[in-house]
């Protein structure tokens, strides 16, 4: 395994053919008793070399009953549409619908638990009724597995070495995310670390599958880091994937259109 000084986290999206054609009956399994539908699976935090990038400044604070400003729209279509790898013919957003029931398994911490318990209550906040996130004894559309990253392989048939935080999300022909498998490692990391993957993967499975290297501070960049708070600018792209004008399966450019319009009402 890398060590963490050299490890990079970015997202790992696994669509189309390569998904159908390799990992389809591997994933099945693993979430065997989640709804079955016509999907497309995508997932989680892959690891590799890189040199320190240097640290770009941070967006304008959004307040929340204005429009959006063009960077944060910005990283709004970089984070939230298409995939990283294999990439579709025609990106789309990818959202949930409704109550999202959240299941812990494995060995969690209590600060691992205190961690998600925050994290659930930031997100709900920020969907803004849109989708309500809950912890569930049983009937879970999310796992949340903590495990030594050696264990992930039998967890997640899909999981991608060495990784210290993986998902895999799971979405009908019409683009509603209706199940994940989180993994969090509880070895070969800090607490500190610990808290960032919970916050990092629960975040992006709502649909937020891509990482960036514009923004050092930002849940979503891609090297390695151990911040545990929303920026500014991660809030902006939360509240926008779940605006109501934002539907699931939506393209780019019908995307932008809603945005741009937003925009140009707060001026």
């Amino acid at each position: 395994m890398k060590s963490k000084v050299q490890l990079v986290s970015h997202s790992l999206i696994l669509t189309g053919a390569l998904t159908l054609g390799i990992l389809a009956v591997g994933i099945g399994r693993s979430l065997s008793s989640f709804q079955k539908d016509d999907s497309t699976m995508g997932g989680g935090s892959i690891s590799s070399n890189t040199a320190n990038p240097m640290q770009i400044s941070q967006a304008k604070t959004i307040r929340p009953t204005s429009g959006f400003n063009r960077e944060q729209i910005d990283y709004f279509m970089e984070v939230a549409i298409g995939s990283e790898y294999n990439q579709e013919s025609i990106p789309k957003i990818r959202k949930w619908s409704g109550n999202i029931r959240i299941q812990v398994l494995g060995k969690p911490t209590q600060a691992d638990l205190r961690t998600l318990e925050t994290v659930i209550s930031e997100l709900n906040t920020l969907a803004n009724g849109a989708i309500r996130l809950q912890l569930v004894d049983r009937s879970p559309n999310i796992r949340m597995h903590f495990a030594p990253e050696t264990q992930f392989r039998q967890l997640e048939p899909a999981y991608v070495p060495v990784n210290f935080g993986f998902f895999v999300t799971r979405w009908n022909h019409r683009g509603i995310i209706n199940s994940a498998n989180i993994l969090i490692t509880t070895t070969g990391v800090t607490q500190q670390e610990r808290s960032h993957l919970i916050r990092e993967e629960l975040t992006q499975s709502l649909g937020l599958m891509r990482d960036s290297y514009r923004y050092a501070n930002s849940m979503f960049y891609q090297p390695w880091t151990d911040i545990t708070r929303f920026s500014e600018i991660d809030k902006a792209v939360i509240r926008m994937l779940y605006m109501p004008e934002l539907k699931p399966g939506m393209t780019k450019a019908e995307v932008l259109n809603v945005l741009n319009a937003s925009q140009a009402r707060s001026r």
